[in-house]
């Protein structure tokens, strides 16, 4: 999609529509080319931006619920408020009037992401990119259990296969009283390990693609 036809909040790198005040956000752009909205360097800074107003909602105000929160964000005066709540409230799962803690990340990321999708009419931002922005404004996502990552499950399956060789080996070599008879079994054995490489390849091929793939998603 071309620059200019994107919402005004993509362009600008301000998905939460900040308008512009004396704030001194962090990452503003240089060149602030829009006369009433924020314009920020990068996406990241203006997410960070829209979660700390949230945080700072909360902290300052006392508001917890989307009811509350919305109605300070987006009042009548300007807004379809009632819709934006209704909005919101469906594509979080949250009830309007449940207390929720902009400090916590299952509470504080579908807000944030709600709130992007009813400004923009889109949410085209990664998961990691808004992971990125919350850990800047101050909350982070939950660690990851190790043993679940692809990457230690393609260690895994490599190491598996590996000692599956291994083993196949040692069988070959230790047994010599039943040379004869693994002399029958020679052919299947050596399928058996050549499809023990194959796997071990895999295995190593599953940890690098990992690796990449979370490069590439802004992951390190």
């Amino acid at each position: 999609m071309a620059t200019q036809n994107k919402p005004r909040g993509i362009r600008n790198n301000n998905p939460g529509n900040l308008r512009r005040s004396k704030d001194p956000w962090q990452g503003l752009a240089e060149s602030q080319t829009d006369e009433y909205f924020f314009v920020f360097k990068t996406p990241i800074y203006g997410i960070r931006a829209l979660a700390r107003t949230l945080i700072a909602y909360q902290d300052e105000h006392s508001l917890r619920t989307i009811s509350q929160i919305i109605n300070r964000w987006a009042p009548t005066n300007e807004n379809d408020t009632a819709a934006y709540i209704a909005d919101v409230a469906k594509d979080t799962g949250f009830r309007a009037d449940h207390p929720l803690n902009m400090h916590d990340y299952g509470s504080l990321k579908p807000l944030v992401t709600a709130i992007i999708k009813h400004e923009n009419g889109q949410q085209p931002y990664t998961a990691a990119q808004i992971d990125k922005a919350l850990v800047l404004a101050g909350v982070e996502p939950p660690p990851k259990n190790l043993q679940h990552t692809r990457t230690v499950k393609g260690g895994q399956t490599a190491t598996a296969a590996t000692v599956g060789v291994g083993a196949l080996e040692s069988i070959k070599d230790s047994l010599d009283p039943a040379r004869d008879t693994l002399q029958t079994l020679a052919p299947y054995l050596d399928t058996a390990k050549w499809l023990l490489l194959a796997i071990t390849l895999i295995g190593i091929g599953i940890m690098v693609w990992a690796r990449i793939d979370d490069c590439r998603k802004g992951l390190r």
